[in-house]
């Protein structure tokens, strides 16, 4: 009896040890197939495909047609500057740069002024000028 269980320990074992050595050639085998496919990709391979996915994400602007109502008469200079100074107050230099809010035009008279700006920061210009309205 005692001989038949050591013969069964001994193909559990070996079949353990064939297993182990499978998944070991496996894992080798994966490892060359990742070496060979990232030395594949060369940098210019990389800068085509960067480039191309730049160029799907096209980013699209927006107008705001705003009317400002201050009692002070001010330019699109300054207009501008003001609203560089409370966006870049709220949202900093990084978010200032991304959104890129530009007066584009601003009429003196009926204070109406027409800003471009990034699509997702739309709310955020909008906040800008509220916020640069209560700080006056």
């Amino acid at each position: 009896m005692t001989g038949l269980l050591e013969a069964v320990y001994l193909v559990v074992a070996s079949v353990a040890l064939i297993l182990a050595v499978i998944a070991l050639l496996q894992s080798i085998m994966f490892r060359r197939e990742i070496r060979y496919v990232l030395g594949t990709l060369n940098s210019r391979v990389l800068r085509h495909v960067v480039k191309s996915i730049e160029k799907r994400r096209k980013f699209k602007n927006r107008y705001l047609v705003v009317r400002l109502i201050s009692s002070n008469n001010i330019g699109v200079n300054e207009l501008q500057k003001r609203i560089d100074e409370a966006f870049i107050e709220l949202y900093g230099k990084r978010g200032y740069s991304e959104a890129s809010p530009r007066v584009l035009y601003f009429n003196e008279k009926t204070s109406k002024a027409v800003i471009r700006v990034r699509n997702h920061y739309r709310w955020s210009v909008l906040l800008a000028l509220a916020y640069l309205e209560r700080k006056e």
